[in-house]
């Protein structure tokens, strides 16, 4: 079946980021329509945290060092292959399902580790969060092996059925009044026949023969991003430990509901940077590549920043009449500070830097990022109060990603103008500054 639109690997790969973050909204939101007790949602909230929490970055870290990794890798430069097969890729499945059963044990022994645990603190469901944790981290290989087949068609419709299957078996039982257990039994059923799909995939496209030296070199590229993931997405926790110290609970709960980025931004951007990955495992091509990321980050930029601008100029009736109430108008500023954070999104030096496999320098910008951020965050705030949280920690991310661009062009000999249109990224990036500053002003306000 052919789709009535064009669509190529780096826009199935975002369409898909997009269906993923829809399904879980629309989850969210069916919750709240239901007869389900805040204890419920709760629960099921802290069972998504706990898992995405103890897996984003190590899923992300061999992802995205196998994607270069994939082809002609020298752990099988003397090995004889077999047509059509990878023995790349059954290795990195082994790695992803040896750390999925480490950390699935780890899981468990937080559960047993204490006989009398508060109430808040305690592990929701630890037997079914373990077993949809095992098979919910190794799936992501799926997209990835269609994307290094180049069909991009397959991730799309993999995407849109696989999506829709959960929604509806998280949805449904609840619907039938069975409780939020029956929600993750759903859940943990859609992942078990993923990974079934992802068993047949690897029978099709996987060379069953183990390698210690590739899963060292894979460990080797990786562990840096790992590293650097954990780190970039202990930002936000960062934020709140300083809205902690200095807030009261009243202005930590408008701190908390503001700051998120505008999940499309995130999504599409790193979309496309997972999807560009692959072509840098042939030297050659890299010229090309670069060209692309220009193009494409040009085409985001021209749908994104707008989008940005626009969200902003609303965030007052989005969080005081829409989403939220007029107790919130102030969150609304925190959000508004924190799609600044588009200016860094939109340029890729890291995708150049993980596919070259120069991937120690991700490591120390983040360290850099994260030594900077509670002192900067903490200086903003005995200026801007809620909003300085937001601001030092969005301007050391700028900063951070700035500093990558001058290494892989002092380092590496690749100048900003071969993958970024520096004429129309300043001027946006001035443009939402602009914007932010007239709002912030109240000389544009729509409430």
């Amino acid at each position: 079946m052919t789709l009535p639109f064009k669509i190529n690997n780096v826009s199935a790969l975002q369409l898909f980021q997009l269906l993923r973050f829809l399904c879980f909204l629309i989850i969210s939101i069916y919750f709240t329509k239901v007869p389900l007790s805040e204890n419920d949602i709760g629960e099921w909230e802290m069972l998504l945290y706990i898992s995405g929490a103890l897996s984003f970055f190590w899923v992300t870290g061999i992802i995205q060092s196998f994607l270069p990794l994939s082809k002609r890798s020298l752990a099988f430069v003397q090995h004889k292959r077999v047509e059509g097969k990878s023995p790349e890729l059954f290795n990195a499945f082994l790695l992803l399902l040896i750390f999925s059963f480490a950390f699935a044990l780890l899981i468990w022994l937080m559960s047993r580790a204490s006989f009398h645990p508060a109430e808040g603190s305690k592990i929701p469901y630890p037997l079914l969060l373990v077993i949809y944790f095992i098979l919910s981290n190794t799936t992501p290989l799926i997209e990835h092996i269609y994307l290094l087949q180049n069909k991009p068609q397959h991730i799309f419709y993999y995407g849109l059925v696989s999506m829709t299957l959960q929604t509806c078996a998280v949805c449904i039982p609840v619907m039938m009044g069975m409780g939020v257990e029956s929600a993750i039994w759903g859940l943990i059923i859609v992942n078990f026949f993923r990974f079934l799909y992802l068993l047949g995939m690897l029978r099709r496209y996987a060379e069953f023969k183990l390698s210690m030296p590739f899963i060292l070199n894979n460990l080797y590229v990786g562990y840096p991003i790992m590293f650097s993931a954990l780190l970039s997405g202990s930002t936000q926790y960062l934020d709140g430990l300083v809205a902690t110290i200095a807030f009261d609970k009243e202005k930590f709960a408008i701190f908390r509901y503001g700051c998120k980025e505008f999940p499309l931004v995130v999504m599409l951007t790193s979309g496309l940077h997972n999807a560009l990955l692959p072509r840098f495992s042939v030297k050659k091509d890299i010229p090309q590549v670069l060209a692309e990321i220009k193009r494409r980050s040009l085409r985001l930029m021209h749908f994104l920043f707008p989008l940005s601008i626009l969200i902003m100029i609303f965030s007052k009736w989005l969080y005081g009449k829409v989403l939220f109430n007029d107790s919130f108008y102030r969150s609304a500023d925190v959000f508004m500070v924190y799609q600044l954070m588009i200016i860094s999104r939109i340029v890729f030096p890291q995708t150049i830097l993980i596919g070259m496999k120069k991937t120690k320098v991700l490591m120390r910008a983040s360290l850099f990022e994260f030594a900077l951020n509670i002192p900067t965050s903490l200086f903003f705030v005995q200026y801007y109060n809620v909003v300085g949280i937001a601001l030092g920690s969005g301007l050391i991310h700028i900063l951070e990603k700035f500093i990558l661009i001058i290494y892989v062009h002092k380092r590496l000999k690749i100048s900003p103008q071969s993958y970024i249109s520096i004429g129309w990224y300043l001027f946006y990036s001035a443009l939402i500054g602009i914007v932010f500053v007239l709002i912030d002003h109240r000389m544009i306000y729509i409430i």
